[in-house]
């Protein structure tokens, strides 16, 4: 399929199309098949595929259809590996808080709902591909609360860890090393029941009742991006 014409000084964004059902992928092609500046170099309904020309530096923007697709926010951070200058706008009808954040995180900077009309979605494609940000108002609020839902869980988690002596916070990052208690008592010489009473002295002050519980609360510390 021919390209519409692009105007003089008008930059023509390659776009490529990925969507699980035929139907819609065909139908999003035609759309905007005759809108002046995009040009869709691919359609498929196969994730590999349009990995392929992502990875090639074939496009500058996916636009990824989520709904009845098993394609994953980690796939989609994987695309953005694949060509780290490439735009990812997603369709869904999600309102999923994990769901939506994940996506944001794996880098997504554009959401629109099947229900949109073209003229948004283009605007959207145009805007994200500019760098801009595009999520309709309840995506935005949902990771906005995931985000300060994310803040309280870490500051109660640093907090908790903030009662734990030094010897203690080391043997806690060897944990979560997944070191064994015989490694860990190897690295700081210390008697197995020794390293035992530490664990344990972690555990109570955590306020968890295994070592992996142990591991992610410490883990919740962590900023993620």
């Amino acid at each position: 399929m021919t390209p519409a014409p692009a105007r003089e000084g008008v930059p023509v964004l390659r776009l490529a199309l990925l969507h699980p059902q035929r139907i819609w992928a065909e139908t999003l092609e035609e759309m905007l098949h005759s809108r002046v500046g995009i040009d869709v170099v691919m359609t498929h309904t196969t994730y590999q595929w349009t990995w392929g020309a992502v990875s090639r530096g074939d496009v500058d923007l996916a636009l990824v259809g989520l709904d009845g697709s098993d394609i994953s926010p980690a796939q989609l951070g994987a695309l953005r590996e694949a060509w780290p200058d490439l735009a990812v706008v997603v369709i869904s009808d999600s309102t999923d808080r994990d769901l939506i954040a994940a996506t944001v995180r794996a880098g997504v900077r554009g959401w629109v709902r099947p229900s949109a009309s073209v003229g948004h979605l283009v605007k959207t494609l145009h805007g994200v591909w500019k760098g801009e940000t595009w999520l309709p108002p309840d995506v935005t609020t949902a990771v906005l609360e995931g985000l300060l839902e994310a803040e309280k869980t870490r500051t109660a988690s640093r907090r908790a860890i903030s009662k734990l002596s030094e010897r203690e916070l080391e043997i806690l990052d060897c944990l979560a090393q997944g070191m064994t208690r015989d490694e860990i008592g190897r690295r700081y010489r210390l008697s197995p029941h020794t390293v035992r009473t530490h664990i344990n002295h972690v555990l109570h002050k955590l306020g968890v009742h295994s070592t992996l519980a142990a591991v992610s609360l410490a883990n919740k510390t962590r900023v993620t991006g």
